[in-house]
């Protein structure tokens, strides 16, 4: 009986060829380990590659899911740096406008490319009239320091209801949502140092509403500033 168990722990535990594949794949492992040590990082690379993989993960900090989502759609590795960083700053900017976005007077949404902003007119305008009010211009400037390092287009457009307009200075709503569009384009160049080439302004009138002009709380809604935003790093060409 002795005899029978001395012999059966003579037997391999595993097959011959095993041993000769776990010392091929330690020897390549080796190899690699010995190249990547050789190699130069990239810092801005692997930065890159450190947000992906914590995004995938899911331990980014106040990862977004509709900002993974536009990044599917950039032009690489170095866009997706300039997200991120991006996103920091909206976050930023969307605390600092909390009340406005609760009461509905602010929307931001994420668009391909880049993000929409959507603010009611009168925050910026008393009726029929295209001057800024000068409480308007706390929001603008926070707009323009959330957008203005990264934005490579950002087109100001302008929106009234159906109500035609009674003014000896606007003849019609589109006159009327061209000139307020064109007043914070100006404003944005003028206070607030956005390069002119970045910026255009259009008119849209009535003719783009968000819901029926039906009551006045929806007319309301309809007049309204529209920032649509165009991100990117000006440095890297975009």
């Amino acid at each position: 009986m002795k005899r029978r168990i001395e012999e059966a722990s003579d037997e391999p535990t595993a097959p011959f060829w095993m041993t000769t594949y776990g010392d091929m794949v330690t020897l390549l492992l080796t190899f690699f380990i010995l190249m990547v040590s050789y190699a130069n990082m990239d810092d801005r690379k692997w930065a890159v590659a450190a947000k992906s993989l914590q995004g995938a993960l899911g331990v980014l900090e106040d990862f977004d899911v509709e900002m993974a989502i536009t990044q599917e759609t950039t032009g690489g590795e170095e866009d997706l740096l300039v997200r991120s960083e991006m996103h920091k700053k909206l976050k930023d900017f969307e605390a600092q406008i909390a009340a406005e976005i609760e009461a509905g007077d602010i929307t931001v949404d994420y668009i391909n490319n880049g993000l929409l902003i959507q603010m009611g007119s009168k925050l910026l305008f008393n009726s029929g009239s295209a001057e800024l009010k000068p409480e308007s211009f706390s929001v603008l400037k926070l707009i323009s320091t959330t957008v203005k390092d990264y934005a490579v287009d950002i087109v100001v457009g302008g929106h009234t209801d159906n109500v035609p307009i009674n003014s000896p200075r606007y003849h019609s709503n589109w006159e009327l949502s061209g000139a307020r569009a064109m007043t914070v384009v100006n404003y944005l160049i003028d206070s607030e140092g956005i390069m002119p080439k970045v910026l255009a302004a259009t008119a849209y009138g009535e003719n783009r509403p968000l819901v029926p002009n039906d009551t006045p709380a929806d007319r309301q809604v309809n007049r309204r500033v529209e920032f649509a935003v165009t991100w990117g790093d000006p440095d890297l060409g975009h």
